[in-house]
């Protein structure tokens, strides 16, 4: 009676073992999570990642100011045979928290002026644009191009730039070194004006 007992216990387990393995799932086929947005956001971008066909690109570095760890490119890329070009800049940071990488940020021609108008506005913030002790001012773009001012001390307000979505470039300045970024900017857009 007890060898009995032990089998249909034995029996039993394994008659409910079978119920719960049978609920796992399989392998997954999803696709994997990564730091890469799945559709491009800007449209240098989407002429970047295109396949089977050959992309022209065209770059200007601007130098006519220098910004430690900044480089500004005015950019021109289109498919060879099509005459559809995409126009803007690129901005790459190399990063000064003790990682030597660059890490770049696309700035389609569109979004050039509403940048610098947020460079303006951004420099003129102070500890009156809100009633609370400090601030922060942040803009980002559609390529991941972020800036940020902020009260750094009583004696002025600090920036941080940064660009990429995991992997971070950030970079540190004062207002007069974004002013030198603007103007960048603004040279680098001059130059895309003259290829209309």
């Amino acid at each position: 009676m007890y060898r009995a007992r032990v089998v249909s216990t034995i029996l039993l387990l394994l008659f409910c073992c079978s119920f719960v393995n049978a609920q796992r799932p399989g392998p997954e086929f999803w696709r994997k999570v990564s730091c890469e947005p799945l559709e491009p956001r800007t449209m240098l971008e989407a002429l970047e990642d295109k396949y089977t066909t050959i992309v022209l690109k065209g770059f200007t570095r601007i130098t006519t100011v220098e910004v430690k760890g900044i480089r500004i490119d005015a950019l021109e890329m289109h498919e060879l045979g099509s005459n559809a070009r995409v126009k803007g800049v690129v901005i790459v940071l190399r990063d000064t928290g003790g990682r030597f990488e660059d890490n770049r940020a696309f700035i389609d021609y569109d979004e050039l002026d509403p940048l610098l108008n947020v460079i303006d506005t951004l420099t003129h913030l102070d500890e009156t644009s809100t009633k609370l002790a400090g601030f922060e001012g942040r803009y980002r773009t559609k390529g991941d191009f972020e800036i940020q001012v902020f009260r750094q001390t009583r004696s002025g307000n600090a920036v941080i730039l940064q660009t990429g979505i995991c992997e971070f470039a950030t970079t540190s300045l004062s207002l007069d070194e974004l002013a030198k970024v603007k103007a960048l900017l603004q040279e680098a857009k001059a130059r895309l004006d003259e290829i209309k």
